[in-house]
């Protein structure tokens, strides 16, 4: 995969609020936020009728 594909990636998560992103100098640090996850989840693990 590009460099160009990942960094498009990273923007449509950060986007979707599942990675936050922190500037450091010339570095970009990308952190994985799964709480927006929880949810989503927290259904699947719910018995069915």
């Amino acid at each position: 995969m590009s460099r160009q594909a990942v960094s498009q990636h990273l923007d449509v998560l950060e986007q979707a609020g599942l990675v936050s992103t922190r500037r450091d100098g010339r570095y970009k640090f990308h952190h994985l936020d799964t709480a927006p996850l929880d949810e989503i989840v927290r259904r699947w693990k719910e018995p069915r009728p």
